[in-house]
């Protein structure tokens, strides 16, 4: 029976980089093209090359001499949802704070799932890695976190972990920016409001609603949608649909349920906004090119990225446990073409 090139081999000492090129049936310098990217390789070959590498956990001799002096050089970057651009300038900020230090970033997307999430963080528990930058999109494994803390530095970025003690955390003001949208409105005549918030599990989703029901002061109906586009829409017609969209202006945690409410808007014949002023948070890039173009709280998403990074580094680099700090950024509102005082219909 022929025996398998892809089967593990039962062996006690750490797979060799002459192992690999025997399983996957290439040499040695074909392993290395393909690890290095230096040189082009067939992709069927590199698929099986990469196949037996982590078959085998051959771990490169640079990786190797790395974790024998204790550090990696590579910290792990965790985030909800790489399309949004509000993320995607997070992440520069992160790797551009990393590469100025001499570090490598590792990406893991989470789509908003709670259990893919709860995976990439056992799988980061396995890897080698000196630190991780965490910004949560989904109800925070708090557990999790904690066990992780103990192997190596955190650093929160935009989000906060009710109960988790003794993290890095760079955050936007998020009440603050919930206040401004607040009391946008109501100094345009605005009385009464829809609020599409995030998951009531996440601080920031409650820190922005709780800021803007203190500064708006007036009725508020609330609808709980999950930061993506397709919710701000589902939720607005709903209401549309039921005859029950009494409100004058529609605030949604972030742009691109903002978004969805102003295609549902628009789809049932409504004007924004001479009908509805729509205000939304994060400022992403598409805020200032919709149709209306949108009024929304600007995030320093790439400081907040790269604030979290280099005070995470900065420990990192000396071998140090950091002590709990916070740094709270600024948000400013962005007045855009999606607000005016209300007309009466």
């Amino acid at each position: 029976m022929t025996p398998d090139p892809y089967e593990r081999t039962a062996v006690r000492r750490p797979a060799s980089i002459k192992d690999v090129a025997a399983a996957a049936g290439v040499s040695a310098t074909t392993v290395s093209h393909v690890l290095s990217g230096n040189r082009p390789v067939n992709e069927e070959t590199a698929t099986r090359v990469r196949s037996v590498v982590n078959r085998l956990g051959y771990v490169p001799a640079s990786l190797a001499r790395s974790l024998q002096a204790g550090s990696t050089s590579v910290i792990g970057l965790l985030i909800p949802d790489i399309s949004n651009t509000f993320f995607a300038e997070l992440a520069k900020g992160a790797e551009d704070a990393a590469h100025d230090l001499g570090y490598g970033l590792i990406l893991c997307n989470t789509e908003f799932d709670a259990d893919r999430e709860d995976r990439y963080l056992g799988m980061i528990r396995s890897r080698f890695i000196d630190g991780m930058v965490y910004a949560s999109g989904s109800p925070p494994s708090r557990r999790r976190l904690e066990a992780l803390m103990g192997k190596f530095p955190i650093a929160l970025a935009d989000e906060e972990v009710e109960g988790l003690e003794g993290a890095l955390i760079a955050t936007a003001d998020h009440e603050a920016g919930g206040r401004l949208v607040g009391e946008h409105l109501r100094a345009l005549g605005h009385r009464r409001a829809l609020m599409l918030t995030g998951p009531g599990a996440l601080r920031s989703s409650v820190a922005r609603a709780n800021g803007f029901v203190q500064a708006f002061r007036g009725e508020v109906v609330e609808r709980v949608g999950d930061f993506k586009e397709a919710s701000g829409y589902v939720l607005v017609d709903k209401l549309l649909q039921d005859g029950g969209l009494d409100c004058t202006a529609v605030f949604a945690a972030n742009d691109l349920m903002a978004f969805g409410a102003l295609t549902a808007l628009r789809d049932a014949g409504l004007s924004v906004p001479e009908d509805v002023s729509v205000v939304g948070f994060d400022d992403i890039r598409a805020a200032s090119l919709a149709h209306p173009s949108l009024t929304t709280v600007h995030q320093p998403a790439y400081d907040v990225g790269r604030t979290a990074t280099a005070q995470l580094l900065q420990y990192v680099s000396r071998d140090e446990i950091p002590p709990a700090s916070r740094h709270t950024l600024p948000v400013e509102l962005k007045v855009r073409g999606s607000t005016a005082p209300p007309t009466t219909r």
